[in-house]
């Protein structure tokens, strides 16, 4: 049970991590910071 949660957890996690990387790379992160 417990098990479960935490494998959940870290893989919801994981996803978020990577969507969020996969957007700001996508988006252009550093020209982002450039312009400001």
């Amino acid at each position: 049970m417990v098990m479960g949660i935490t494998i959940a957890a870290a893989v919801l996690i994981a996803v978020l991590l990577i969507a969020s990387m996969f957007y700001v790379t996508k988006k252009g992160y550093s020209r982002k910071w450039d312009e400001d």
